[in-house]
């Protein structure tokens, strides 16, 4: 019989907390060995793995006790990895790497990619044990890591170098080859130990865990590659339905309709009157794509969320419908008026008894604007006045509304929204194709200047204000792939966002963002990753915003995608 023999106990790591032994496996030596005695692998496990038991109640969990069972070993020279999505409090990837008999772990926020030129923060957290290579399921409430567990990735991977593995990890710096379903060639794993910032607060806690997870210029690079671009379990029999999820994440569409991604309307100043082209009037909502079949609706949002639990409302379609519609996600208000504001109160909820009874405060309504597929009918390639001649033959009802058009006027349609206190209008070529991404064949025009912004720290509140004084913001420079400050913004929240927003906010050991010498002497910095949008008067000369207002976070954007928007001529 083969188990498993695990190496005596040594210190604990001050870096992560986590047991290391000085006993290291060379890479040609096979980690199943024939054992008479388990007595030392008992006592190693027990202590390095004591973090992991401590968190756990094992009788109420289905995650796996470390206990010595056979783990089969890699199948080629070196060790295994895997990777598992983890849907919990916060999506997010966990790496996980066989090192010195047990799997040393990183949280991945945003989830490991192929792309050289993206750098993932990896938060290091505790040893795991070998049998939790291929554990599935879902972690009830109230359980430590609550949610569902899929196996997103396995496989083996080798250490590069002459420095084994043990030792590198140590070090806070591991180079190695993955060979696995989804993710191959080389990466590193690079700690990043607490520095103190010139420009947050001394009593900011310093993040003592932090790595950057990086992927190497070789052939298995992929540039744009994600990790929502590979969805779905690596040990899931092909044809076996995934199981339902309990909040948003990230999910492929379904009917085999392939990930989508939205053509974007490109910011313009001057409306203007042509035959050539279509306006309609500028949704203030959610862009969210509704993927239609046999009367049931799953709604997929811009960045690839799935968005269908949180709006039960628009889980059915009034005919049995076969189709790919492009719209909106609107509340309105008592004037019949799209409002961002109380659309904001539908948004990031998870319990369905919060989600019923705020569909029944705050109801929604869904604009279709665009018709990408009906049956088996591919018409992203078709001009969009037929597109829209399809998509009008629909039957609309109830909160399913078909957003129309006017063709050439587009001053007039510009002055009604002026007079009725909209957003703006959208002009659109009538003979556009539906193309991903940011074109000047849809141009938007908006009454008051918008924009999307990355939240990257905030000050202490001051007076009667409470939670923070302001927040600090910036936009992201595509070209230099780093963020860059525009401002802060201290006007727009009440004492309820105040306090929402803040617990939203997760303390960042510095701000890596270009032009902060602009920014308040004394700021905390945080993590990079709420989206929110303002209005402001103009763009100074030094790029910042003037007069900001908070309107709401936009949980439907990723932060790359908040570009600075200055208005096409």
């Amino acid at each position: 019989m083969w188990k498993l023999i695990r190496s005596p106990r040594a210190p604990e790591n001050r870096r992560t907390g986590s047991v290391t032994s000085p006993n290291v496996r060379k890479p040609d030596q096979t980690l199943a060995i024939p054992v008479l005695d388990a007595s030392l692998g008992l006592m190693a496990l027990g202590s390095q793995l004591r973090t992991y038991r401590h968190k756990r109640d094992f009788a109420s969990t289905p995650e796996p006790g470390p206990k010595l069972e056979v783990v089969p070993p890699p199948a080629h020279a070196g060790w295994r990895f895997c990777v598992q999505e983890h849907h919990a409090s916060r999506l997010h990837y966990d790496l996980r790497l066989e090192i010195d008999d047990v799997l040393k772990s990183w949280a991945v926020p945003k989830g490991p990619s192929l792309d050289p030129d993206v750098r993932r923060l990896a938060m290091a957290t505790e040893d795991h044990p070998l049998e939790y290579l291929t554990f599935e399921g879902t972690i009830p409430e109230g359980n430590y890591g609550a949610g569902e567990v899929i196996v997103w990735d396995l496989g083996d991977y080798e250490i590069l170098g002459d420095t084994p593995a043990l030792r590198q990890w140590e070090r806070g710096h591991i180079k190695f080859r993955l060979q696995g379903k989804k993710l191959k060639g080389e990466f590193a794993l690079t700690y990043m130990p607490p520095r103190p910032s010139a420009r947050a607060e001394s009593s900011a806690k310093p993040v003592e865990n932090a790595w950057l997870l990086t992927k190497k210029r070789d052939d298995a690079a992929q540039f744009g590659d994600r990790a929502e671009d590979h969805p779905g379990s690596v040990l899931r029999r092909r044809g076996r339905p995934a199981p339902a999820r309990a909040s948003l994440h990230l999910v492929a569409a379904q009917h085999n309709d392939p990930p989508l991604r939205p053509m974007l309307a490109t910011l313009a100043t001057k409306p203007f009157r042509d035959p050539q082209w279509l306006f309609e009037l500028k949704w203030d909502g959610i862009r969210a794509f509704a993927h239609c079949q046999n009367g049931r609706v799953r709604l997929i949002s811009r960045s690839n969320h799935d968005l269908t639990r949180q709006y039960p409302e628009l889980n059915s379609f009034p005919e049995p419908l076969d189709a790919v519609l492009d719209g909106e996600i609107v509340a309105l208000d008592a004037d019949g008026k799209p409002s961002f504001h109380r659309l904001q109160r539908r948004m990031n909820l998870t319990g369905k008894a919060e989600i019923a009874r705020m569909a029944e405060q705050v109801p929604v309504v869904y604009y279709g604007f665009d018709l990408l597929r009906l049956g088996s009918k591919d018409l992203t390639a078709r001009p969009l006045v037929e597109r829209k001649e399809e998509l009008a033959a629909v039957a609309w009802s109830g909160p399913w509304r078909y957003s129309d058009h006017v063709v050439g006027n587009g001053t007039g349609l510009f002055e009604l929204a002026r007079q009725r206190g909209l957003e703006g209008i959208v002009a659109k070529r009538a003979d556009s194709p539906y193309e991903a991404g940011r074109s000047k064949l849809w141009l938007k025009f908006k009454l008051q200047l918008r924009q999307d912004v990355v939240i990257v720290g905030y000050t202490d509140p001051q007076g009667s204000r409470s939670s923070f004084g302001a927040l600090l913001l910036a936009v992201y420079d595509a070209a230099a792939r780093r963020f860059e400050y525009i401002g802060k913004v201290g006007t727009g929240f009440d004492t309820a966002t105040r306090a929402e927003l803040l617990q939203r906010l997760r303390p960042a050991e510095n701000a890596e963002v270009a032009g902060l010498e602009a920014a308040p002497r004394r700021f905390h910095a945080v993590m990079p990753e709420v989206v929110a949008e303002v209005k402001f008067a103009e763009w100074t000369p030094a790029g910042h915003l003037r007069a900001p207002v908070f309107l709401g976070v936009r949980a439907d954007k990723a932060p790359e995608e908040c570009l600075r928007e200055v208005p096409r001529a």
